[in-house]
């Protein structure tokens, strides 16, 4: 399932909402990478069961050469650790980076490249824990310091474009990759619904195009995604 818009009380879902088949899916129709929220963990701030097994079983089914990225609650190092053990390559950081800024360095500095970090914005400033909160961190000034620490990928979501098929925010997606000037990979979210979608952040110079209602809805729409991201 997902949200609209980032709000709890406004969830997204179809008669085949079956995480591990719909990942089974997505690695079948040739993409290389597969991105994750554990939607529970970014409301109560620490990652539980069931849907830790389910991350746990998502990657142990991952084909060679795959990525799978997985985000939502992670407010210590520890889940951190927990999750890069459970096989998961690249941990999604948000709230954390923005409160523990030395616990994220440190992560860094024992990871590497498997961290990765949301900027999530609303109205041009950073929003925290799960969204309902306002860092008060302009978005350039998020994106331009999480680089400088070395954090090698952003994921920037328009939480307004999130969940409603009408296409990423270019703005906020210049303005990131302005600030960060090469120094990082930046990851479209949020809105990005068609294959035009897909080109058009990759133009701007994205790294890559996080894809969820469009496919909650057509899961056949794959197939011409990813020839887009050619």
């Amino acid at each position: 399932m997902r949200l609209l818009h980032g709000q709890f009380d406004q969830i997204l879902t179809n008669e085949l909402d079956d995480a591990l088949e719909r990942a089974r899916r997505v690695w079948a129709a040739g993409s290389r990478a597969l991105h994750v929220i554990d939607l529970d963990a970014a409301r109560t701030g620490e990652p539980a069961e069931p849907n830790r097994g389910l991350v746990r079983s998502i990657a142990a089914g991952k084909p060679s050469g795959s990525l799978l990225q997985v985000g939502g609650g992670l407010r210590s190092a520890e889940a951190v650790d927990r999750l890069i053990a459970d096989g998961v390559d690249r941990v999604l950081i948000g709230t954390m980076a923005f409160r523990a800024p030395a616990t994220l360095d440190q992560l860094i500095a024992r990871h590497g490249a498997a961290i990765s970090v949301a900027i999530d914005s609303r109205g041009g400033s950073v929003r925290i824990a799960g969204w309902q909160e306002d860092a008060g961190i302009p978005v350039g000034t998020a994106a331009r310091d999480l680089a400088d620490r070395g954090v090698g990928t952003l994921l920037v979501t328009g939480i307004d474009r999130d969940g409603s098929l009408a296409g990423p925010d270019l703005g906020l997606l210049e303005r990131v990759l302005a600030a960060v000037a090469g120094r990082a990979g930046v990851i479209a979210a949020g809105g990005v619904t068609t294959a035009g979608d897909v080109r058009a952040a990759r133009d701007l110079g994205c790294t890559g195009a996080v894809v969820g209602r469009a496919l909650l809805d057509d899961p056949d729409l794959l197939d011409e995604l990813l020839a887009a991201c050619v």
